[in-house]
């Protein structure tokens, strides 16, 4: 079967008007070129050229070659140099996978303002996910995923994120009518506001009162007196320090919920996704410091 680079050559030459001109355009010794076509006619059975003293004509077959060939070449080759900018440079779509919990945070929104600002060209699209994805079937350039979820591929690179640190919280008023749980094991006796993060870091026996993975449900209903919650402290320093929210059962250490970074492993990162993974590794290095 003829090779793409052989077409390419044929059309290179057709549109240059000479092999001369064609190998000049390409870098290549005229006899290569000439070598090349004479073997790509031969493979598809047809000559394409006729060839004269001072320039080419088509044949029958040559012209119909070329035009089935020159618009696609032109379409295929536009495709190639648009890629080759686009690992370039950052643009293009970037397509960024994250827990829900994630994106709520102060610090994750400042992360996709700095990165809109610097990276105009890039048309960002940021999916709340509660699964690991099929990265490369879904176009997906960046996922986020805490620790208690396992990549599809194990040929995916995986990198630390941030360690993010949960803290159980409860307000005055549900305090005051329920008191004060001082173990986990007094949790059995009170409304316990749950999500999937949460329910990882306690107990499985640990029963919940109302589960949900809106963090912000969470938060309004144990600001409403409506049960205790273990929930990331990024998301409740506010309320902590507006005394809306009291912490409680700080002398118990709960283990801390491991984000991790997951893209296709490849040879050439595209610069889009290189410049996200830094921006990302920066902020939450700062935000964790």
């Amino acid at each position: 079967m003829p090779s793409f680079d052989d077409i390419n050559l044929f059309v290179q030459t057709v549109r240059h008007q000479g092999i001369s001109a064609a190998a000049k355009a390409n870098g290549l010794q005229r006899s290569k070129v000439s070598r090349r076509l004479q073997e790509l006619e031969k493979q598809l059975g047809y000559q394409l050229l006729i060839r004269t003293t001072r320039n080419i004509e088509l044949t029958e077959r040559g012209r119909w070659l070329y035009e089935q060939a020159d618009a696609p070449l032109n379409k295929l080759n536009e495709a190639i140099n648009l890629m080759k900018t686009e690992r370039m440079t950052p643009q293009g779509k970037m397509r960024l996978a994250i827990p829900t919990a994630l994106g709520m945070t102060e610090i994750f929104s400042n992360v996709i303002e700095d990165y809109v600002n610097r990276y105009p060209d890039v048309r960002l699209e940021v999916e709340h996910q509660k699964q690991a994805i099929d990265l490369r079937r879904s176009d997906t350039d960046l996922q986020i995923l805490p620790s208690y979820i396992g990549t599809l591929h194990d040929d995916y690179v995986q990198q630390h994120l941030l360690y993010l640190n949960f803290c159980m919280v409860a307000s005055t008023s549900y305090l005051s009518q329920f008191g004060t749980p001082k173990q986990i094991s007094d949790l059995a006796s009170h409304q316990l506001l749950a999500s999937r993060y949460s329910r990882s870091l306690l107990p499985a026996d640990v029963e919940y009162h109302l589960y949900s993975d809106d963090l912000q449900l969470l938060i309004r209903l144990a600001k409403s007196g409506k049960g205790v919650a273990l929930l990331p402290r990024l998301l409740v320093d506010k309320y902590l320090q507006d005394a809306s929210l009291l912490e409680i059962l700080a002398q118990q250490s709960f283990t801390k919920l491991k984000l991790t970074l997951i893209y296709p492993s490849q040879p050439y990162l595209p610069e889009k996704t290189r410049a996200m993974v830094q921006i990302l590794r920066q902020s939450f290095d700062k935000g964790s410091a």
